[in-house]
């Protein structure tokens, strides 16, 4: 069974509420819009970053806005961790079974030591729902925000940290 297949079996063990859509790969916030548009998605897409500090000991998943910046200093200051930095693509892999352009929360079904910190950017709860890629690019799943906040976290047994990313991009 694929990534993507185990994700979905998961979701739909759990009851957690969610929306599949199958597209093709977009390249650009640009493309994503009008894909959007075409399927009739209203959902929040977020950036998903796999981070780790300094000794490659501790390992965060930052959600956050598209349209914002990550600065180390600022979300490493919040995390109360040393100098947070992206992790490599092959621990991206050993530890959520993702490639690079797929990460999203759902790959933390994977994270069974349950050593990844889940961070997110506090204006994301005001979004009604959010997408999610089920370790694969070419598919979108939408969550309601509630259903995240008390379903989905839970059961990924992941209390969420909520960090404020304040640099926009110019």
């Amino acid at each position: 069974m694929s990534e993507k297949e185990q994700i979905l079996a998961f979701l739909l063990e759990n009851n957690i509420p969610h929306k599949v859509y199958e597209h093709e790969i977009c390249n650009t916030i640009e493309e994503k819009a009008a894909l959007d548009e075409k399927l009739g998605i209203t959902a929040r897409h977020c950036k998903n970053l796999f981070l780790t500090d300094r000794k490659k000991e501790h390992f965060y998943l930052l959600v956050m806005p598209f349209e914002k910046t990550f600065r180390t200093a600022e979300v490493s200051r919040e995390l109360h961790s040393s100098r947070l930095s992206f992790a490599s693509d092959d621990m991206l892999w050993e530890k959520v079974r993702c490639r690079s352009g797929s990460l999203s929360t759902l790959c933390l079904i994977f994270d069974k030591e349950e050593e990844i910190g889940l961070a997110i950017d506090a204006d994301l709860l005001s979004c009604t729902a959010l997408c999610f890629h089920p370790a694969d690019n070419k598919t979108t799943v939408v969550i309601s925000t509630s259903d995240c906040l008390n379903m989905l976290f839970p059961r990924l047994h992941k209390k969420p940290s909520f960090v404020t990313v304040t640099c926009p991009t110019a």
